[in-house]
């Protein structure tokens, strides 16, 4: 079974929380960063959520792409992304991955996936 990007996505929050939990040295560097996230699949839709308070909540579909952290590519290049088979800054570079997002923002989503 083919693996969507909204089940891609479930499975990164939970390993987030995760490493929030087991992780000392990764929760210290998430502690106090409060951050809205959303992803933008072109051919699919958004999907948006919220850090805070150590926690990464479970992403819901939304029409609003207003966030501190906005991602946007096609389902093709996400799920290649999510699975390690496409390279950020290849993806980036090429225009198939665009970011909306502060430098320490970015680090942030980099830690996320």
């Amino acid at each position: 079974m083919t693996k969507t990007v909204i089940d891609l996505l479930d499975e990164k929050v939970i390993e987030f929380n995760s490493r929030i939990d087991d992780e000392p040295k990764f929760s210290k560097m998430i502690e106090g960063k409060n951050r809205t996230i959303c992803i933008s699949v072109t051919d699919e839709g958004n999907y948006f959520t919220k850090l805070d308070n150590m926690r990464i909540e479970d992403f819901i579909s939304t029409e609003n792409i207003e966030a501190d952290l906005v991602v946007t590519a096609n389902a093709k290049t996400f799920i290649g992304l999510i699975s390690k088979e496409i390279s950020p800054i290849k993806a980036y570079m090429s225009g198939d991955l665009k970011v909306k997002a502060s430098l320490t923002d970015m680090l942030l989503l980099k830690k996320l996936f």
